[in-house]
C-alpha cells in the first residue's frame, strides 16, 4: 500500500491529482501562499480552473497522468485510487506524495486533531462532539468529509482550537499520521464499487489509528467486527462502547459505568439504538478533551440531529414522514427500520449500485412485522426484490406489499395507500446517482413532495 510522507516539504512543480472539492481547496491554498508551478491532473478539464494553473490534458489514448513523472510534489485527492501505476512510479522515483488531509495534519498538528471514521454515524457523531465541546466552552472547528475541507480549517485554526475531522476511507487511504484522539464507529462494509474487497476498506480506514502513540486515546464500537479489528491496529489507550463494554449501551440508554452517569434515548431528540452509539463515541472524545459529564448530557439532550438522517418531516392524517436519504448503505436502513418499530411502516428502498450486501437488511425486514409495504426504486430494485424474496418477504395483500416504482412520487402514493396510519420513511440503503445528483437532492425532493401533500 502506497503511503504519503508525513509533514512533507512542498516542492515545485506541484501536481494536484483530482479536481473536485478537495482539489479545488488544495489549489486555492497553494496559490494563496505564492506557489506558481501547479498542474491539475483530472480526466475532465475543470471549467473553473484558475488561469495561473495548468491542466495536464490527455494524450490520444485518454491517459491524463503522462506528466506526473515531472512533478516533485503530488497531492492525491480523496476519490483517486492510490494504486494507480503512474502514481506508484512517481513514488518509486522519489516524488513526494501527500494529500489535503495530510497537509491539514501538518498545519494543525496531530495533538489538536480529533479524527472520526466508521461505516455509519460519522456526521452525527462529529456534530454531537462539536456541540459537547461548545457546551464546555472548548473551541473547536468541524469539517473534513462533512462540510468544510480540512485544509481550509487547518490553515485558519486559532491558538487553542481543536479540529474535528470526519474522515472517509478515501481520505485515509495513504495517510501517514494519526490524531491523538480518534473514534472508530461501527464499521462493516461500504464502497465496494471503489474498494475491491472489504479487507482493503478496513485496511485503509485503519490508517486513522495505525500511527497513534501509547498516550493517545481511541474510542471504538466493541459490537462491530470491523471496528474491533481496526482498534487492534492502534497502540493507544482504548475505551470501548457496546453491549458489554466499559461504556454500556442497551436499547434504552448509554451508561458510563465508571463515571456513574447515563443518557436515556427517550431524553434526547434522536431515535434508534445506533444514535446511542454516536452519543457514546462523541461523549468519550468530549470527556477526554476536557468536557464534564454535565456538558455531555446537556449537548446530547439538546441535539436535534442532522438533515437527511432519520429526519422527521411532518405528520399528516396519522402518518409520520421521515427523510433518511443519507442511509446510503444497508446498515443505516436497518437502523431506521429498528428505530421506527411499533407502528406500521412503509419503506422506500433502492438507488444506484455500490455492490452492497442486502442479505442482512432483507432478513431484518422479514423479521419485522411492522414493515407493511416496500416501494423499490432505482438501479438496485431488481437485486433488492430478489434478496427480499430469498429472505421470505413476499407480496401478501393486506399483510405486506412490494411494488417497483418509477420515482419518489409513485413510491409515496403507493405507500400512502398501503399505510393509512403509522410512518413512511425514505431510507434507501443505496446511493442516489441515476435518479438524483446526490443524497441531499434526493432528500430535498422527498421533503418537498411530502410537505406538498
Amino acid at each position: 500500500m502506497i503511503q504519503e510522507r508525513a509533514r512533507p516539504e512542498i516542492e515545485e512543480p506541484i501536481g494536484i491529482l483530482g479536481y473536485g472539492v478537495e482539489g479545488t481547496s488544495t489549489c486555492r491554498y497553494l496559490l494563496d501562499r505564492g506557489f506558481t508551478d501547479i498542474t491539475v491532473f483530472d480526466r475532465k478539464q475543470p471549467s473553473d480552473l484558475d488561469a495561473r494553473v495548468r491542466y495536464a490534458g490527455t494524450d490520444g489514448s485518454g491517459d491524463y497522468l503522462g506528466g506526473l513523472a515531472d512533478m516533485r510534489t503530488v497531492f492525491r485527492s480523496a476519490g483517486v485510487r492510490p494504486d494507480l501505476p503512474a502514481l506508484a512510479e512517481f513514488v518509486r522515483r522519489g516524488g513526494t506524495l501527500t494529500s489535503q488531509t495530510g497537509l491539514a495534519f501538518a498545519l494543525a498538528g496531530r495533538e489538536r486533531i480529533i479524527g472520526v471514521t466508521g461505516t455509519v454515524g460519522k456526521g452525527t457523531c462529529c456534530s454531537l462532539l462539536h456541540e459537547m465541546l461548545r457546551e464546555a466552552e472548548i473551541p473547536a472547528r468541524l469539517g473534513g468529509n462533512i462540510g468544510v475541507p480540512a485544509l481550509d480549517l487547518a490553515s485558519a485554526l486559532a491558538p487553542g482550537e481543536k479540529l474535528i475531522l470526519e474522515l472517509s476511507s478515501f481520505q485515509l487511504s495513504t495517510l501517514a499520521e494519526s490524531p491523538a484522539l480518534a473514534a472508530v464507529l461501527r464499521t462493516t462494509t461500504e464502497h465496494l464499487d471503489w474498494h475491491p474487497t472489504r479487507d482493503e476498506y478496513w485496511l485503509h480506514k485503519a490508517n486513522l489509528v495505525r500511527h497513534q502513540a501509547p498516550g493517545d486515546l481511541l474510542a471504538y464500537c466493541a459490537d462491530a467486527e470491523g471496528s474491533a479489528w481496526m482498534a487492534g491496529k492502534s497502540p493507544a489507550r482504548k475505551t470501548a462502547y457496546g453491549a458489554d463494554a466499559e461504556v454500556r449501551i442497551d436499547d434504552k440508554e448509554v451508561r458510563w459505568t465508571r463515571l456513574r452517569f447515563a443518557i436515556p434515548l427517550a431524553a434526547t431528540r434522536l431515535k434508534g439504538r445506533f444514535n446511542l452509539e454516536n452519543i457514546a463515541a462523541a461523549g468519550i472524545l468530549a470527556l477526554e478533551s476536557g468536557a464534564e459529564p454535565r456538558h455531555v448530557v446537556a449537548a446530547a439532550m439538546a441535539f436535534k440531529g442532522l438533515e437527511h438522517r432519520l429526519e422527521f418531516v411532518r405528520e399528516r392524517n396519522g402518518v409520520a414522514f421521515y427523510n433518511d436519504s443519507y442511509a446510503t448503505r444497508p446498515e443505516a436502513a436497518i437502523g431506521a427500520v429498528q428505530a421506527l418499530g411499533g407502528a406500521p411502516l412503509g419503506l422506500i428502498l433502492g438507488g444506484s449500485e455500490k455492490h452492497a450486501d442486502f442479505a442482512e437488511l432483507a432478513s431484518v425486514i422479514a423479521g419485522s412485522g411492522h414493515v407493511r409495504a416496500i416501494a423499490l426504486i432505482g438501479q438496485t430494485a431488481d437485486r433488492l426484490e430478489a434478496e427480499l424474496a430469498a429472505a421470505g418477504v413476499k407480496d401478501i395483500s393486506g399483510v405486506r406489499t412490494l411494488r417497483r416504482c418509477a420515482d419518489l412520487e409513485e413510491a409515496v402514493a403507493f405507500l400512502l395507500a398501503q399505510v393509512p396510519k403509522g410512518a413512511i420513511a425514505l431510507s434507501p440503503a443505496c446511493a442516489s446517482f441515476g435518479l438524483f445528483e446526490n443524497y441531499k437532492e434526493r432528500g430535498k425532493a422527498f421533503k418537498k413532495l411530502v410537505t406538498g401533500l
